[in-house]
């Protein structure tokens, strides 16, 4: 990759025992990009775009400031800054200063350089007359007394960092730096009192935003795209280029031959936003419409006397009912789906330009808060995928992006995604003006027309309410409004990954944390922990997966009554009869979802089972029987279950080929008329409880 320098400053100010003006401030290192690298007489910034940079931080991440440092200190932060980003320079060595070879990142350049000009500040207050040099213990400690009481612990961090380096690089620093160690071997973090927790910081999505909010998104990826694309391909051929437009020589017959033309609808803005009113006639749109596309004129300008006339005629027109109005004006019509109140009807009333731009920007927040959850990528992985990146890996449907955080230089890794997370990217690409799939997807309105930039925590601050606005016509459960930021999804999947089978493995392998060996490791286990609102969820989709398998029992007894055994089958037959009459008596009959609510709330402690069902009753449940109160508090205990005679059993058809089973091996071992008397006994008595079950199913 080539590279070109950019000249010193005219203005050099003090020059530098060690480094020429004209040295490129980056050497021998892999550059991302074809951008100038600044060379140390660089006074005011340094522009190390050339190294990459992390897209969820923006551009300006990769820029090195020292406008804001004056004579000797300008020189100081350019002296630490250069040996940071080149540790192993020729010129650092025969200083006798020896580094990690690995170059410190330009982001925590940044912060010690804020945490320097902060202990420049002070240092010229308070002892500009004393030589760095000459500084004591003392001077040190009364900054940092001064500094925990005006600045945030964060901030004194980079401070104590900064005035650390002034030791550690002391031999490369024109005029001398501190000649001790600063605050002795207490670690920075305990000088600047900044406390570190061992709890993960990073909140979850509780389940009652997490779910509905991601059904959002999907309906917007895989049914709303297409109406939204197709009304965008409507309006970009109506608005034609200013090359394909022609005069429109008489706009009155024009005019009403548009009028007289069936399925003539006047538009009506959909939106309120700067002087335009929803509701209001769009004039621009039907300018468009009624010229074909050839002036946006005909109604707009309305100081002249026939753009007035024009506009009173559709006026009157609607008030006479010769043509009709429309909220939106383009012919797109929008799906119809079924909404949550059982009708059906289109998803939105119409399109127009501002919708369209509006519904585009939805779309794209959708297709992002829908890979973010679904691939546990970082932001900054999300904002590097390139279009073209889907792909295959180890034969499975797989996104390429760049690994970045701890990594220095190009790290393309492949991240397992499902099919769904496939379409939502490549939907994404449609949108993108550039080569990123999740940036801009509109141009600015100043003259430059460059692209806007994509605010990932603006956008997420609005998205449920934009959702939510749509609401049931658009058959959205509502959403909880819930502080939303990029790195809660990924928290948050990863919650509900380590609850599968070797959930934990894929954690490690998908989350891309470091690892020795290919197994979980304690980050990605603190990563995943649960919280209580999700503990209560996964409880709650058991109880889900129980209703689902008991509406299956319910379909297939066809008016008999069902076979049941154990001491619990009476209660479980009651509690059937109860959800038989609410179903009855409801206005919802046959419908299938609420039938397993109820069945869901009537055996919400039932415990599917091999060899029979648990009521999960602990009042009569003869595995709590005897034990300490404590340990009783947490429910009953399948591994003491006693299913023939527990008053929570309940063995359905699907247990009775088991019980037969067993019956029959009880009587060939009763067979046997060398058996002890003590053994048959108790053989005996097993066989006798095992028949009061089967007798139930004498067919089975």
């Amino acid at each position: 990759m080539t590279t070109q320098t950019l000249r010193a400053s005219a203005t050099p100010g003090p020059g530098s025992d060690y480094w020429p003006p004209e040295t490129p401030v980056l050497q021998h290192r892999h550059l991302e990009h074809d951008f100038p690298v600044p060379v140390f007489g660089e006074l005011n910034r340094w522009d190390l775009r050339s190294l990459g940079w992390n897209p969820a931080a923006g551009r300006h991440s990769a820029v090195l400031r020292f406008d804001r440092f004056v004579d000797e200190w300008n020189l100081c932060a350019r002296e630490l800054a250069i040996a940071q980003l080149n540790p192993v320079h020729s010129i650092v060595r025969r200083q006798g200063v020896h580094l990690a070879a690995q170059p410190v990142h330009v982001r925590t350049i940044r912060a010690k350089l804020d945490g320097l000009r902060r202990f420049a500040s002070w240092y010229t207050d308070h002892l500009v007359e004393v030589p760095l040099r000459e500084l004591r213990q003392a001077d040190l400690d009364r900054f940092l007394i001064d500094a925990k009481q005006y600045t945030a612990p964060s901030a004194v961090t980079s401070a104590v960092g900064a005035i650390r380096d002034l030791h550690i690089y002391d031999a490369l620093l024109t005029g001398g730096g501190i000649p001790f160690r600063p605050w002795g071997d207490e670690t920075t973090a305990a000088v600047s009192g900044r406390r570190v927790s061992a709890e993960l910081s990073t909140p979850v999505i509780p389940p009652a935003v997490w779910w509905p909010l991601l059904r959002s998104c999907w309906q917007y990826i895989d049914v709303f795209s297409n109406d939204i694309f197709n009304a965008a391909d409507e309006w970009a051929a109506l608005d034609r280029p200013p090359g394909e437009r022609r005069r429109v020589t008489d706009p009155g017959s024009t005019l009403e031959a548009w009028m007289d033309a069936p399925g003539s609808h006047v538009p009506l803005h959909r939106l309120t936003y700067g002087r335009f009113t929803k509701g209001d006639i769009h004039w621009a749109l039907l300018s468009l419409l009624v010229s074909d596309g050839h002036s946006k004129h005909l109604f707009t300008d309305a100081r002249n006397p026939a753009v007035r006339s024009r506009r009173q005629k559709i006026r009157d027109a609607l008030k006479n009912g010769r043509v009709t109005s429309v909220p939106g004006g383009l012919l797109t019509r929008p799906t119809e789906l079924e909404r949550l109140d059982g009708s059906r009807g289109p998803w939105i009333d119409g399109f127009d330009p501002a919708t369209i731009r509006e519904q585009i920007k939805i779309l794209r927040n959708a297709c992002y808060v829908f890979c973010a959850a679904l691939t546990m990528m970082r932001d900054s992985e999300l904002l590097s995928i390139k279009k073209g990146s889907l792909t295959t890996f180890h034969g499975s449907p797989a996104v390429t992006s760049q690994l970045r955080k701890g990594r220095n230089g190009t790290r393309r890794r492949n991240w397992w995604i499902i099919e769904p997370v496939a379409q939502a990217i490549a939907v994404a690409e449609r949108l993108a003006l550039n080569d990123d799939v999740f940036g801009s997807t509109r141009r600015n309105h100043q003259h430059d027309e460059r692209l806007a930039r994509f605010d990932r925590h603006d956008e997420l601050g609005s998205f449920i309410s934009e959702i939510n606005a749509l609401g049931q016509a658009a058959g959205f459960d509502p959403i909880p409004e819930t502080h939303l930021a990029p790195h809660m999804f990924r928290r948050t999947m990863a919650v509900i990954t380590a609850q599968q089978p070797d959930g934990e493995i894929a954690l490690g392998i998908q989350l891309k944390h470091a690892a020795r060996r290919a197994v979980a490791n304690a980050t990605t286990t603190g990563y995943a922990t649960e919280t209580p609102e999700w503990a209560a969820e996964f409880e709650h989709e058991l109880q889900d997966a129980v209703a689902s398998r008991l509406v299956g029992l319910w379909t297939t007894k066809d008016g008999a009554e069902t076979r049941l055994a154990g001491a619990g089958a009476q209660r479980f037959r009651d509690e059937l009869a109860r959800v038989e009459d609410a179903m009855t008596n409801g206005a919802t009959v046959g419908d299938e979802r609420t039938l397993r609510s109820l069945l869901r709330d009537r055996f919400s402690t039932l415990r599917w089972g091999t060899i029979n069902h648990c009521l999960g009753i602990p009042e009569q449940a003869a595995c709590l029987e005897g034990m300490p109160a404590d340990i009783a508090a947490d429910g009953v205990m399948p591994n003491r279950c006693q299913p023939a005679t527990c008053r929570n059993s309940v063995v359905t058809d699907e247990h009775a080929p088991i019980w037969i089973a067993e019956e029959q091996d009880l009587i060939q071992k009763l067979k046997d008329r060398r058996m002890a008397p003590e053994s048959r006994e108790q053989l005996e008595s097993e066989l006798a409880e095992v028949q009061r079950i089967t007798r139930r199913f004498p067919d089975a």
